[in-house]
């Protein structure tokens, strides 16, 4: 897997160097396909291929190698290439998240596919090059996760109190509306407004709950791990990346958004919402993975005792 991170860096790291020496299309979005300068894309290239060049083989399965069972210099060796595929797991989930970041407006790709009425310009061109930075950050996920150690499931409280931090955030983002009227949202009233407000509500308020209650573990898991995870990612760094360009428009003495007509304070508690609203619905998500995960390995091992 790390030859193919290392290929993605290069064929991706080549496409930006074209985009960066003017060869770019008019993209239909504001700004450029990603939310970071084409050169700034070109260094990631290179450091995500230096990275995964430099990383180590994952610990799984350590524990039963012969090495162990041997000489304290091979214990004293097996450890510290555990500890080295650690760290180098989690320098490669940190790249994941930047290329996750800087390809923010996927978000925007999906809203304005899936429902094309609401005004949200489509660009093909563009979507098709943020896909590319989401492969890269896949690529990257699959790799640091096969350098370390099996996640270990925490406690169901964690999940149930992401549960209630997406409920939370979205209820708050509906205050935020509310308090300067729903009139004023962009979009105009028709069938796509309200599929995507009754979506809204659903990811809202019903997935969270399905995520952490046991009748949620009657759905097939990737039912609700899918928009679960699609989701919340895309809201977290969406909106993640805009409350830090708000942060440090407001520090250059800047208002955060001066071209939509709304208050700044309707700014202020709905961006943090939405990004309390994607971590919480992470945690929610993350959580129901372990507990069908222990499921499913339970009905395994039933399998085998019996067969």
């Amino acid at each position: 897997m790390r030859r193919a991170v290392v290929a993605w860096a290069v064929a991706y790291g080549g496409l930006r160097i074209w985009f960066a020496t003017g060869h770019a299309p008019t993209w239909k979005l504001p700004g450029n396909d990603l939310l970071i300068p084409n050169w700034a894309a070109v260094a990631g290239c290179a450091i995500t291929a230096l990275a995964a060049i430099a990383s180590r083989p994952g610990p799984r399965g350590r524990a039963e190698t012969p090495e162990l069972a041997g000489s304290p210099e091979h214990v004293l060796r097996a450890e510290d290439a555990r500890r080295g595929g650690v760290w180098g797991g989690w320098l490669l989930w940190g790249l994941a998240v930047g290329w996750v970041g800087a390809a923010a407006f996927i978000l925007l790709d999906l809203v304005a596919g899936v429902l094309p009425g609401l005004g949200i310009p489509f660009d093909l061109w563009g979507m098709g090059c943020r896909l590319g930075a989401i492969l890269g950050a896949v690529l990257l996920g699959v790799t640091a996760k096969a350098q370390q150690p099996p996640g270990k499931p925490w406690p169901g409280w964690v999940a149930t109190v992401g549960a209630w931090l997406a409920v939370g955030g979205c209820l708050t983002r509906l205050a935020a509306q509310a308090v300067v009227g729903f009139g004023t949202t962009p979009y105009g009233g028709n069938l796509s407004l309200i599929l995507f407000e009754g979506g809204f509500l659903l990811v809202g308020t019903l997935l969270p709950f399905l995520l952490v209650h046991p009748i949620g573990r009657r759905f097939p898991r990737w039912m609700l791990l899918t928009p679960g995870f699609v989701i919340g990612t895309g809201i977290t760094a969406y909106f993640g990346v805009g409350l830090i360009q708000m942060i440090v428009a407001v520090a250059q003495g800047e208002p955060p958004y001066d071209d939509v007509g709304l208050p700044d304070a309707f700014f202020w508690v709905a961006v943090p919402a939405y990004v309390v609203w994607g971590v919480g619905l992470l945690l929610a998500a993350r959580g129901y993975q372990f507990a069908t995960r222990k499921a499913i390995d339970s009905e395994r091992d039933l399998q085998i005792t019996h067969s």
